[in-house]
Order: C-alpha cells, then sequence, then structure tokens
C-alpha cells in the first residue's frame, strides 16, 4: 500500500501506523461502498474539495508562524475536523464557486471589471466604494481565491483557527504563547467576496439598475449570484451551490427568480448544465413561490451574506 504522508521513518514504525490506522481505513471504504446519500460526488468535486481545505489549513498556519510548512495538516487530517458539517458545506459551496468562474470563463470577469470600473468612476458614494471594494476582493492572488481564506464565515475561521493552532502546539510539544486570538480578532467576514457581491447587488437592485446583475456573462457570477441572495432572501453560497450542480434545483432557482423561459435557457447553457433541454420542457409549468419554497426551506449554506 504506498503512502508518501510520513517522510523518515522505519519500516516498522510505518507497519505500525499503517496497522493503527486500519479502522479509519474500513471507515473510509465504508462511506465509498455505502454512501448515505444518493447524490454521488464526482471525483473532481472531492479532489477540490481537498486543496481547498489544504490550501486553507496551510494559509492560517502560516499567518499563525509566520512560516509555510504545512505542519498541522496531518493532525487536522487524524482529528475528524473535516467531518465537521459546516466545514463540509463550506469546502462543497467553495468548490462549486471555482468550477462556475471556469465555466463562465474570464471573458465574463474582464467585462464586468469594466463595468464595476465605470460604476466606481461615476459613483463618488457607497455604491462607487462598493464597486472598488469588489474589484478589489476579485484581484486577491490565486492561491487566496483557492481557499476562500477571506470568505468564510466568522465562526467557521474562528473553529479552524483554533484547530490548527491546537494541532501546532500538538506537534511542536511546546506551549509557546500564540496569536490566534489576534488573528481571530483580526478577521471580518464583510471583507469576503460572498459579502461584498451581496451589498453591491442590493444596493444597485436598490437603484433599480438590475439589467446588468441579471447576466452573469456581464456582471460576473459573484454578483449574479449575490442578485439572486438578495432577490430571494437567501445565502450567497446556497445560491453558488445550486447554479454550480445544475440540473432540476437551478431550474427552480432561475423560476423562482422570476426568469422567464426564453431568458433560462441561455443562462442554463451558460451554466453549463449538460440537461438543460430535459430541464426546459417542464419550466413554464413550475410556480415561482412553489420553487423558493423547496430550494431554501432548508437552509444549508455555511453563512447568509446580506449587506
Amino acid at each position: 500500500m504506498a503512502n508518501d504522508r510520513v517522510p523518515s521513518i522505519t519500516p516498522l514504525q510505518e507497519a505500525e501506523r499503517i496497522d493503527r490506522e486500519q479502522p479509519a481505513l474500513l471507515a473510509d471504504l465504508g462511506a465509498r461502498l455505502f454512501p448515505r446519500s444518493q447524490i454521488v460526488l464526482d471525483e473532481a468535486t472531492i479532489a477540490s474539495a481537498r486543496a481547498i481545505l489544504f490550501t486553507l489549513v496551510g494559509r492560517i498556519e502560516a499567518e499563525l508562524t509566520g512560516k509555510g510548512r504545512n505542519i498541522a495538516w496531518p493532525v487536522i487530517e487524524r482529528s475528524g475536523l473535516p467531518q465537521d458539517s459546516a466545514l463540509l458545506a463550506f469546502l462543497l459551496a467553495h468548490a462549486s464557486w471555482l468550477r462556475l468562474v471556469q465555466r463562465v470563463g474570464g471573458g465574463a470577469a474582464q467585462r464586468s471589471n469594466i463595468w464595476l470600473a465605470g460604476l466606481a468612476a461615476e459613483d463618488d458614494g457607497m455604491l462607487g466604494r462598493s464597486a472598488l471594494d469588489l474589484l478589489s476582493a476579485r484581484s486577491r492572488p490565486a492561491t487566496e481565491r483557492l481557499s476562500g481564506y477571506r470568505d468564510l464565515p466568522a465562526p467557521l475561521f474562528r473553529q479552524l483557527a483554533k484547530q490548527v493552532d491546537a494541532a501546532l502546539t500538538l506537534e511542536s510539544g511546546s506551549a509557546k504563547p500564540s496569536n490566534a486570538a489576534d488573528l481571530i480578532a483580526g478577521y471580518n467576514e464583510a471583507d469576503g467576496l460572498p459579502y461584498l457581491a451581496v451589498r453591491l447587488a442590493a444596493q444597485l437592485a436598490s437603484a433599480e439598475n438590475t439589467c446588468e446583475l441579471r447576466r452573469p456573462g456581464e456582471a460576473g457570477v459573484d454578483l449574479f449570484a449575490g442578485w439572486l441572495a438578495t432577490e430571494l432572501d437567501a445565502g450567497w453560497y446556497d445560491v453558488v451551490r445550486i447554479l454550480g450542480e445544475g440540473g432540476v434545483r437551478l431550474m427552480l432557482l432561475l423560476r423562482a427568480a422570476g426568469f422567464g423561459l426564453y431568458e433560462a435557457g441561455p443562462l442554463i447553457d451558460q451554466l453549463g448544465d449538460p440537461d438543460s433541454a430535459r430541464a426546459l420542457r417542464s419550466y413554464a409549468e413550475i410556480d415561482r413561490q412553489a420553487a423558493r419554497r423547496v430550494l431554501f426551506a432548508r437552509n444549508s449554506a455555511p453563512e447568509r451574506a446580506h449587506a
């Protein structure tokens, strides 16, 4: 059984470690063989969620220690933290977000940035400030956008920072002074993309400036999701998960938001739903209020970003 997680150990130590992990290995196999959900996650989504968490833990560790050595990751894996439902919801939603950005493409982001820059130049008040803030969030480094470091809900960031700090203490074997409290105190989820997108979308909607907001190719997927969240009183990540998964829930989302049949068709195609023809056959028959009730009766998003 190949394993490259633990370097520089003897064969006996490696064998002992493998023996200790047999119960966990069987649990992993059981989860794959007998999943509790009828929805099957594809390998790309699982790999993306793992990459997000790995990058996120590494970023928090670097903030705590000033070094990027990924000491905490093996401890985090063994601790059971990845089984936390709030964290898993965030990982799944953020993986959907990254997939959506790839689907819609860089051309949409460029058009949206030009539009937002125009808004900022024309308005020296709150609207212009919000446009600039969203532009700034979009320009963050690629690793930060991958991890969603600034996009975590504050309670989840607090929990994860404490877990990483505890993992570092366990690995080092010493109780050195920690700056985890300062890191947590300085975190503000209002700096995150979900909050900024919802805030700007709400301001534009209040000004009855919704034409571009209804088109992800013009507004950008983040602002499009922000407008849908505002219209439907839903969490930004709730909306993003539905946009990313496609299928019948995407159809219901667009219907709940009031899109007509001829508007919904191109949107479903643009967002990459492979079964758009089947989805649209019954689109006009769906009741808007019923669609909204079905989608958001269980609010499973890791946050509800509102302006």
